[in-house]
């Protein structure tokens, strides 16, 4: 019953772990799965892809873009995207259908054509391809962002686009199955080792001449001829019944009778055969197996003699020889089914008992068998019974005679476990009559002792083989690779940012792209400094510092001796401000000293509108003994000029504070400034201009452009502003007095001299800071210069 199992139990487990490896392996899905773009999408000059399709599997995807010839794409914020499209015509692609069959597509008409994007300072990164473009995407910083993609602004932008990404369908169950399959195995191995062995009735049942009733009549099916085993059991059944004795004293008599007979005819054996004599036990049915135990002489002699249960050991005449040994094997058969189910431990013990006795030499086999045959008790067989007591009465027999005797034959316990007579007869008693074939008994005696090492190497191999299915079992579950991760994000394209910004929203600009136009506005100023030419600036330049500039070049058109103003270098790059606004204009503000600078440049820069680059409006020192504020590096809010919580006073209020304080030297705002350097010069200059032109009035004014003034969130809470002022110095001559102007007004005047007046205009930048309310600190003055841009004589 063991076997069948751990046939089946071997069989499922060879079909589970089939089951288990075939998932990983013919029934393994894609490694990775495609959506693409529909086909056909409209024409349009800019394709956005949005937010929404790069945040797909966290951005571990790769994306693949054709075109029919050069394409450009762009990585930028989306609302920055969004606001450079503006008006224009655009095919927006979207994330996947849940079944990553195809990418969702969108088209907004429009404007057909637009400027480049290229070169765009919104841009955080750009790449352009011919043909085909594999993009891996890897967000620069926190926030949404998407992709823009274009050929010039003029042809249709490339929309065959297509994304990859590992296939989430995986077989969860591949690893179980296997593991279970190799569980099945193991158990059925298991099996295979503790099912018992075939006994040893069935193994010599069809040995010598118990064969002959067991020969098929039909070869190719293999029956038995049942009718005769039928035929044969109740021919001998029959005969038993007759020729049993009424009663025990019947059967003495018999008894006595047969043995004085059995007593010649053995004798006469002995003299003729010699060695035949000795082992009679192996004649057929003839010889000592005839012999009948003795009788007891209790009471139980009056009893008949078919409730002893004593089978009949003499045939009828005219039975059938062969049928009643068909009878004997079938009987035989049922006996070994009945030791099939005898106890396991009971069975151990009867192997270790008779593997021990086999192993015994051949002079120690008395002690063996008699130990062997005090522990078993009644367990003995009647097989045993007889041989043993055969061998007895061969020993009476020789008495002390000198004649050779031949070798011992190893003994064991009967395995078939017939009981012996119903008064435990003993050992030495005679044979039993169920005993008829002592060759049989012989043969089969003779192969136990070489049942003990035979046994262990069964085991040995049981067990090896277990050993082999499971090793082999374990060796069909193949590693699972490991998941592919995305590579590293690049820590030149995104910065070092803190997790909660203390300011809403995501900064403008990134350190890369700081630098890059940091780097951008330097090499045109300088271009346009070497050039002497303000048309160079204006790609990059703006506002006052374009005026300044542009003054500068034309006084030193004509007048040698004019200082240029201070250059603008890209780096080093001390520190930046940038905002967080997600509408235009924006501003930002760097501070930068290169080797010809000989303080810090404090450089704003503004962007109108999106699709225009920053520029630069101002680039002022940053004075003597300052220090320029913190400011969040996540980005800074710009603070309205009305804005007035939390401040000493509101912008709007400082700059007229200030230009109040620069002109005149006993305004009421003189303490709400700290000391500064820039001031006192203002008013030192004022003072000596009044005091040199004695045949002239003077007037001195410091009028702010407050509509292109900045103000900007300092990290204590106090604003930063930027504004710039127009310096005007107007003069007036007394009774038509000779007035006289520098060199580099002239150039603007058209002369030196007049004698009605003059107007001079300098342009003059500042950076104040605001402290906020709850401190005791004043307004201080950051950085400021002032450059004439202009003048003209009064007419």
């Amino acid at each position: 019953m063991r076997s069948k199992i751990a046939i089946i139990l071997a069989v499922l487990g060879l079909l589970v772990l089939g089951t288990g490896i075939g998932q990983r392996t013919i029934w393994l899905p894609p490694a990775t799965v495609t959506a693409a773009a529909p086909a056909e999408l409209a024409a349009a000059p800019l394709t956005v892809i949005g937010p929404d399709l790069l945040k797909t599997r966290d951005g571990k995807f790769t994306m693949t873009i054709k075109s029919d010839g050069p394409m450009q794409l762009a990585v930028a914020r989306e609302d920055d995207i969004i606001g450079w499209i503006g008006d224009a015509a655009y095919t927006r692609i979207g994330a996947a259908a849940e079944d990553f069959s195809q990418l969702t597509a969108t088209s907004t008409a429009g404007e057909a054509t637009v400027p480049n994007p290229a070169g765009s300072d919104m841009w955080v990164s750009e790449e352009k391809a011919t043909g085909e473009l594999s993009y891996t995407w890897q967000a620069p910083g926190h926030g949404d962002w998407a992709l823009l993609l274009s050929v010039d602004g003029k042809a249709a932008a490339p929309t065959d686009i297509s994304v990859t990404v590992d296939n989430e369908a995986g077989t969860p169950w591949a690893v179980p199955l296997m593991i279970i399959g190799s569980a099945l195995l193991a158990l059925a191995a298991l099996l295979f080792l503790l099912s018992p062995n075939k006994p040893k009735g069935a193994q010599t049942a069809a040995v010598g001449r118990r064969a002959a009733g067991r020969v098929p009549t039909d070869p190719a099916t293999g029956a038995l001829e049942v009718d005769k085993i039928v035929a044969a059991r109740e021919a001998a059944k029959k005969s038993a019944a007759d020729s049993a004795p009424a009663t025990i004293a019947e059967a003495r008599k018999a008894a006595s009778s047969d043995a004085k007979a059995s007593e010649g005819a053995g004798q006469d054996a002995a003299d003729d055969s010699g060695s035949d004599a000795k082992s009679g036990s192996e004649s057929t049915s003839g010889g000592a197996g005839s012999a009948r135990p003795a009788m007891p002489s209790d009471a139980t002699s009056a009893l008949p003699a078919v409730l002893l249960n004593k089978p009949s050991t003499t045939s009828e005449p005219g039975v059938d020889s062969a049928a009643a040994n068909v009878a004997r094997d079938q009987e035989q058969d049922d006996q070994g089914e009945k030791n099939n189910k005898q106890d396991p431990q009971e069975k151990q013990e009867n192997n270790d008992v008779s593997t021990a006795a086999a192993a015994l030499p051949a002079d120690e086999d008395s002690a063996a068998d008699s130990d062997s045959n005090s522990e078993s008790g009644s367990d003995s067989g009647s097989d045993a019974g007889g041989t043993a007591g055969k061998d007895h009465d061969e020993d009476l027999n020789s008495g002390g005679s000198d004649k050779k005797q031949g070798p011992r034959k190893p003994r064991t316990r009967n395995k078939r476990g017939v009981k012996g007579g119903l008064f435990g007869e003993k050992a030495g008693g005679g044979k039993s009559s169920g005993d008829t074939t002592g060759q049989d008994k012989s043969e089969f005696s003779a192969s136990e002792s070489l049942r003990g090492p035979v046994k262990k190497t069964m085991k040995a191999t049981r067990w090896g083989a277990a050993l082999a299915a499971v090793l082999v079992a374990g060796s069909l579950s193949p590693a699972v690779a490991a998941d592919p991760t995305a590579p590293e994000p690049s820590t030149s394209v995104t910065p070092e940012a803190t997790a909660t910004p203390s300011t809403p929203g995501f900064p403008g600009l990134l350190d890369a792209q700081v630098q890059r136009i940091a780097t951008a506005v330097a090499a045109v100023v300088t271009a346009g400094d070497n050039a002497k030419d303000s048309k160079e600036l204006e790609s990059r330049v703006g506002g006052m510092a374009l005026e300044a500039r542009a003054a500068n070049y034309k006084i030193r058109a004509k007048v040698s001796a004019q200082a240029a103003m201070e250059p603008v270098n890209a780096a080093p790059l001390l520190a930046k401000v940038v905002t967080t606004t997600n509408t235009w204009p924006r501003s930002a503000m760097m501070v930068t000293k290169g080797e010809n600078n000989a303080l810090p440049q404090l450089l704003t820069l503004v962007q109108a509108s999106p699709r225009e680059n920053y520029k630069m409006i101002q680039a002022t020192p940053l004075l003597p003994g300052q220090t320029f504020p913190k400011v969040d590096k996540e980005g800074t809010e710009e603070v309205a000029l009305d804005f007035a919580e939390g401040l000493k006073m509101s912008p709007a209020d400082a700059i007229a504070a200030l230009s109040d304080r620069l002109t005149k030297s006993d305004s009421k705002f003189k303490d709400s400034f700290n000391d500064s350097v820039y001031i006192q010069s203002v008013l030192d200059t004022q003072s000596t201009i009044v005091e040199n032109a004695k045949d002239a009035t003077h007037v001195f004014s410091h009028k702010a452009s407050s509509d292109a003034a900045v103000s900007l969130r300092t990290a204590d809470g106090g604003v930063m502003v930027v504004v710039g002022y127009t310096f005007a110095i107007n003069g007036t001559s007394k009774e038509n007095a000779t007035l006289t102007v520098g060199d580099d007004a002239a150039v603007f005047t058209g002369g030196k001299e007049t004698t009605k007046g003059y107007t001079l205009n300098y342009a003059e930048p500042v950076v104040m800071y605001i402290p906020p309310a709850d401190g005791d600190g004043k307004i201080t003055i950051l950085s400021a210069t002032r450059n004439l841009v202009g003048g003209s004589f009064t007419q």
